[in-house]
């Protein structure tokens, strides 16, 4: 398991740096207060396609995201984060959302610890360091798994349902936090919660 997907963007340089100028010219409000205004937290994937600020239509300090491959909650970072925006404000509810079309759902851990082994030149960007194996062999992906039968709905719900229940379970968050899944559909833009 591990074919990514079939085709990406070509590569596009961005000019970041006059795009931020540009922010702080003619957007920015200086000194913002911190704490996001809804005390919401949303978790949810790196994917550039998956952006709560935009399906959410959110302004500055509204929410606070947190963001990994795949979206998945069981890492020590999304803990610790949690942990210290909850020592520091108040957290209302925290959205775990997931989206379509996810390149989590084209992989194992098995998978990419065979890639990063053969570290191949032709890789995008080329290869690894050298001493990369032993640092993906001690990390978990945390994939999407897959059952007989299951379409990517199914895998996605899934893994969205089992990420709460791991926040409900988790000692480090707050008992009075509601926690609520969701799926992103990329093909519709629409973000529909998930029971």
């Amino acid at each position: 398991m591990g074919e990514g997907h079939d085709q990406t963007n070509p590569y596009s340089p961005y000019a970041f740096e006059a795009a931020n100028k540009h922010y702080a010219n003619q957007i920015h409000v200086p000194d913002p207060i911190v704490g996001a205004r809804s005390r919401v937290g949303i978790i949810t994937c790196c994917d550039a396609r998956c952006i709560p600020e935009r399906f959410f239509n959110l302004s500055e300090n509204e929410a606070f995201v947190i963001r990994n491959g795949g979206g998945r909650t069981a890492s020590e970072d999304v803990i610790r984060t949690i942990l210290l925006v909850s020592v520091l404000s108040e957290i209302k509810e925290l959205k775990v959302i997931h989206h379509t079309d996810c390149g989590s759902l084209a992989f194992s851990d098995e998978w990419i610890r065979e890639t990063v082994a053969r570290n191949d030149p032709l890789l995008p960007g080329g290869p690894f360091k050298s001493d990369a194996l032993p640092w993906a062999e001690a990390i978990s992906t945390q994939p999407f798994h897959m059952r007989p039968g299951d379409t990517e709905r199914d895998r996605i719900e899934r893994s969205v349902r089992q990420d709460v229940q791991y926040l409900k379970s988790h000692p480090l968050v707050k008992p009075a936090t509601l926690i609520t899944g969701w799926v992103y559909d990329l093909h519709t833009g629409l973000v529909e919660k998930c029971d």
